[in-house]
């Protein structure tokens, strides 16, 4: 008995948070700061400066003595080139000294020029302020083009550089030094998404495509027409070169203003070759990127007829070859990407479908699974409170007339085994509630106390009579074997409404009734009125009737409690038998 109210035995101790340490290894890592970590950092800064370094070194030993603008002797130069482009490893934790550094060392002679671009570019990707980035490039890039211009004025006077050769060769060196490594390096800081493609690798494809959209046409396979001259042309070649480079570049915009590619690229099939027209990209991205299936189809079909008429022009004197010419200029060009292009919309608006779907599906598992959580806090408080608040206000009322010292020796024992009883039942049955709290462990697993039965019922009733209340216990009826499920619950009406009884009207007569009929079970608990203050003190949350009004509900039931003309209080719960 004495296990039973210590609780459950000791549980074994727990595992310490972290593993004993082990032997000490022979060979152990130095620790490296945390700027500097991992270890594949060090070796990629590593290789990275010593590629420059070999780089620069070769690329400096191809002037001789004197071509370029010095203030050390050659070898001192050669030295110190290597040196700055060695200062690369540290260019993640200072970034400002080693472009500092190498810029400087740009002064004096030495020709860092590959060392020159990294060190910008890490200045621009590892300093943490940007106001800092804004202040020493500006000053880098006025230092790198005035050694630039140092450096041309000593190599003209051996080599001859022309005047219009030196503006072009500025803005080499200031581009590739200092201005695209610092774009480069700043790049990242932008949003994941940037501007309107919706990843850098789309961003980098189209700018791929930029360059490579001439190859996208098969048709100069076919039909032969790079050899043109320019009386086959409708316009001069320089025209064309213009209209070529223009179209290309439009080729940036394809996925956000498909439509206005496509109508440039069909308006502009009379003036521009099938080989450098843009004409396949554009109708892919209108099938695949486009909102409208009437401006396909418009766009397709005026392509193709204006593809036949361009047939026609180019076989003027060949008649037998109008056919399959304007087939291989249409199918590629036309149809194919057209095709193409449907598929992998439907496949894309599918697949955004699917996303927001499976989105949507994760939003409404959340909001379950956090109404579920919901729901079981409130039953497992209404447990708690319906286990702990009957036993501990027995205890307490009987406390008070242990207190009081009322009867002598005999009864304050007597009052005290039964608040040790009590006690006990209450550690018990919260034992039982908080078992479902804990992870099945096998047989450490808390065992479920059976349902209460109609005896149960008669020692509740008996539990408030050893307190000093006056109960009539009424039972009209027979319980049949249909009602089992349902006891708990009106085990539960009667615990609280005795419970309540005792807070509130002290040791007023109370009357408990259970009536069971042939299809329902009625339970009326009701106390009258107190003769006088209560001094029991017992708190009262006001949750007690809210939660069994939910248990009855549940069991398709009728709860009704309220205060009575008298002054007494009334519980009433009817519940059907299943």
């Amino acid at each position: 008995m004495s296990a039973e109210v210590a609780g459950p035995a000791a549980a074994p101790a727990p595992l310490p948070d972290r593993a004993p340490p082990g032997p000490s290894p022979l060979f152990r890592l130095p620790k490296l700061p945390s700027w500097w970590r991992p270890w594949g950092v060090i070796v990629l800064d590593a290789l990275i400066a010593v590629g420059c370094a070999a780089f620069d070194a070769q690329f400096r030993s191809t002037f001789a003595e004197g071509e370029l603008h010095s203030a050390l002797p050659q070898g001192w130069a050669s030295w110190l080139t290597v040196v700055a482009a060695l200062t690369l490893v540290l260019r993640r934790r200072f970034p400002v000294v080693v472009a500092a550094v190498i810029t400087g060392g740009l002064l004096l002679g030495a020709g860092s020029v590959l060392a020159t671009g990294v060190a910008y570019y890490s200045l621009a990707r590892h300093t943490p302020r940007l106001r800092t980035v804004f202040i020493a490039a500006p000053t880098g890039l006025l230092l790198v083009l005035g050694v630039a211009a140092l450096h041309l004025r000593q190599y003209a006077p051996h080599h001859g550089t022309s005047v219009g050769q030196e503006p072009v060769l500025f803005v080499l060196a200031g581009l590739l030094a200092v201005v695209l490594p610092l774009l480069s390096g700043l790049y990242p800081r932008t949003p994941r998404q940037p501007w309107w493609w919706q990843s850098r690798s789309a961003m980098l494809f189209d700018s791929l495509l930029v360059l490579l959209f001439p190859l996208a046409n098969p048709v100069p396979l076919v039909s032969g027409l790079n050899n043109q001259n320019d009386d086959a042309l409708l316009v001069p070649v320089p025209v064309l070169l213009v209209l070529v480079m223009v179209q290309g570049l439009g080729l940036l915009w394809r996925r956000r203003y498909p439509d206005t590619l496509a109508a440039v690229a069909v308006l502009l099939i009379p003036l521009v070759t099938p080989s450098f027209s843009i004409l396949p990209v554009s109708l892919y991205a209108l099938a695949k990127y486009g909102a409208s299936r009437r401006n396909l189809l418009i766009g397709s079909g005026a392509a193709a007829m204006l593809l036949i008429g361009w047939a026609v022009y180019a076989t003027r004197s060949q008649t037998e070859a109008l056919v399959p010419f304007s087939i291989f200029l249409v199918v590629p060009s036309v149809v194919v990407p057209v095709l193409f292009g449907m598929y992998r919309g439907a496949k894309r608006s599918l697949m955004v479908s699917l996303q927001d779907r499976a989105d949507r599906l994760e939003r409404e598992q959340h909001l379950l699974a956090s109404q579920a959580r919901l729901e079981e806090r409130t039953r497992i408080a209404r447990e708690m409170h319906d286990v702990v608040s009957h036993r501990v206000s027995l205890m307490v009322v009987h406390a008070g007339a242990l207190e009081a010292g009322a009867g002598g020796t005999e009864v304050s024992a007597d009052t005290g085994r039964l608040i040790g009883d009590m006690g006990r039942q209450a550690l018990n049955e919260l034992r039982q509630v908080l078992g479902v709290l804990r992870v099945d462990e096998g047989d450490q697993r808390v065992p479920l106390s059976p349902q209460p039965t109609p005896d149960d019922l008669a020692t509740l009733v008996e539990e408030s009579r050893a307190a000093g209340m006056q109960v009539a216990f009424d039972v009209i009826g027979e319980p049949s074997a249909a009602d089992s499920t349902v006891q708990p619950t009106l085990y539960r009406v009667i615990q609280e409404g005795l419970t309540n009884a005792h807070k509130h009207a002290g040791k007023a007569p109370a009357r408990v009734e259970v009536r069971y009929q042939k299809d329902a079970v009625r339970v009326i608990v009701e106390n009258e009125a107190p003769d006088g203050p209560v001094t029991s003190l017992l708190p009262s949350g006001g949750h007690g009737l809210v939660g069994l009004g939910e248990r009855v509900t549940v069991l398709g039931g009728t709860f009704e409690a309220g205060a009575l003309e008298n002054g007494g209080f009334r519980i009433t719960a009817t519940v059907p038998l299943r």
